[in-house]
Formats: C-alpha cells, structure tokens, sequence
C-alpha cells in the first residue's frame, strides 16, 4: 500500500437510504479472498457479539449464551483463540466452526473502519492478513465496500452504540 497511514478509503454513507454518498478510494489495486487459515484473525480471541451476530448463531441452533463471556464477547480457548476455532487434524487446517453464521468482527477482518465524523469512515487494512493480494481476490473497490462491508459497518455501529451506553 501506498498510504502512510494505511488507509485504502474514505466514505460518508446515509444510514436512512443505506446509499454511498461519497467515497474516495487510495488504492485500485488490492484484493482479497478469505483463505479461512485463522492464522491471526481467530487467535486474537472471540469479538464482541451484536444482537445481529446473536440472531446470526441461533440459526444454527446454538445456544449462544454458553458461548459468551460477561462483556458479550465471545469466550476464549485456554490459549486465547476462539471458541469456534478447530483444528482439522486429517487436512492439517484451521477451521471456522460456525463460518457461514460468524460475527460481524470476524466478517470485517482484515478490514478495520474508524469514524472520522457523523456517517464518515476511513477503511484501513489490518496488513498480517494471508487472504490479502490473492491472486484469485475480489478487488477491493467501491462495489466490493458497498456489497461487502457496508451491512457489517450497520452491525459495528450497533456495536459501538451498545458499548457506549454500559
């Protein structure tokens, strides 16, 4: 990347249209495809759930509360990975067992947004990331922000307003 500072864009969206008014993209180039490796994204521990991501689990029938600590994060393995987190054996991997239903912290690695004003954000990448620069990656670009992390901006807002009140 380019950028000092790591930033890959800027966007100010409307929350009652749910619409893009303004982006500005610093890098034309990046791609990514989740590689499901879990290399740093499930060993930093379970994130905090927002009452999409709880909806989200129940599908699958989990009972979410066993799963969750006192800060509504989810619970760590004895050495700080996800709870979700398996280890494959036979194909030598790490898995994501609730992957398709995983929370909205989980959704958005390796991508981090940070509020720079009312319905404004920067989008950096968190660089460690294995899926980044795939060959077969989808370009990281206003339709990829838009059809792919825009709804999990929605939930981390949700998030934030839930932190922010306790």
């Amino acid at each position: 990347m380019d950028s000092a500072d790591g930033r890959i864009a800027e966007f100010t969206w409307n929350p009652k249209t749910k619409q893009v008014e303004r982006l500005k993209l610093y890098h034309s180039n990046i791609r990514f495809k989740c590689q499901r490796c879990a290399t740093f994204c499930c060993k930093l521990g379970g994130p905090k759930l927002s009452e999409r991501d709880i909806q989200r689990l129940k599908q699958i029938r989990i009972n979410v509360a066993e799963f969750l600590d006192t800060r509504s994060c989810l619970k760590n393995r004895e050495d700080g990975s996800c709870i979700f987190l398996e280890f494959d054996a036979k194909n030598r991997v790490y898995e994501c067992l609730v992957y398709d239903f995983r929370p909205t912290l989980c959704r958005l690695y390796p991508f981090h947004f940070e509020s720079t004003g009312r319905h404004s954000y920067t989008l950096t990448l968190i660089p460690c990331c294995k899926g980044l620069n795939t060959e077969d990656g989808e370009l990281v670009n206003g339709d990829f922000i838009i059809n792919h992390l825009l709804n999990a901006l929605l939930d981390l807002s949700c998030i934030q307003r839930f932190i922010n009140a306790v």
